[in-house]
């Protein structure tokens, strides 16, 4: 089977979660570090594409111009059928590269709470996976859905998730863990982000380090159902070759 592939946008926004699934499910994986400038693959050489998230926002091409290229790689992706998955910034660069539009919001959200599944998301295995559970949601941007594609669970007046074919974005990280939180909070912009948000940025980073075991399983709930979609279009383009 062909590597499932993750890019990182930022030093601080790791696999995490993500990266102990893929290992747990002894799936070949790779990180490609995108804002060192490390090359993407061909298409048709992965099995999965996973996009993290990072502090800018995906209309930032002039001061992060390795966005151009990944919004590029991901539609490619989703074109293709290949499993392809975007968190949070990851979700807004789909969503951008899919046909939507991704933009500042009003305000950010910074908190640990559920989304809320649509009807399509209740049937739908990504979706359905973060189970009524809370997550960490952390940004201040949001996005327009692209043309064709379903919206699949929404909170706190944003969209939360959506699918387009193979393609799915989760605003939220089910992959951050408690010191990455912890490490985000601490920082200068990330921290004032919080409190502008109307979050005690240390309450929120205690709390979330209080719910690990809980975390923990909505993270392996949520990977293993993108995994299971992987790991099942690797079998059938197996078997049309």
């Amino acid at each position: 089977m062909k590597p499932v592939v993750v890019i990182q946008n930022e030093s601080d926004c790791p696999a995490a979660y993500l990266g102990d699934a893929l290992d747990r499910r002894r799936v070949e994986w790779k990180v490609v570090l995108l804002y060192e400038g490390q090359p993407l693959p061909a298409v048709r050489d992965v099995a999965g594409v996973a996009a993290l998230g990072g502090a800018m926002g995906a209309y930032d091409e002039e001061a992060h111009p390795f966005l151009i290229e990944e919004k590029r790689f991901l539609a490619e992706c989703a074109a293709a059928g290949v499993p392809t998955l975007g968190i949070c910034l990851g979700c807004q660069l789909l969503a951008d590269a899919l046909g939507g539009r991704a933009y500042l919001a009003d305000s950010a959200e910074v908190l640990f709470a559920p989304i809320e599944p649509t009807v399509e998301g209740e049937s739908e295995p990504i979706a359905a996976a973060f189970g009524g559970r809370a997550v960490i949601r952390f940004h201040r941007d949001t996005f327009d859905l692209p043309p064709d594609a379903t919206l699949l669970a929404s909170a706190g007046g944003f969209a939360q998730a959506f699918r387009a074919g193979s393609a799915v974005g989760v605003q939220p990280h089910p992959e951050v863990t408690s010191a990455i939180l912890a490490g985000w909070l601490q920082d200068g912009d990330a921290r004032q982000m919080a409190l502008d948000a109307g979050t005690d940025p240390d309450a929120l980073a205690a709390t979330f380090a209080a719910a690990t075991a809980d975390v923990e399983v909505t993270a392996a709930a949520v990977f293993d159902a993108w995994i299971d979609e992987v790991l099942a279009a690797s079998q059938e383009r197996s078997l049309l070759t």
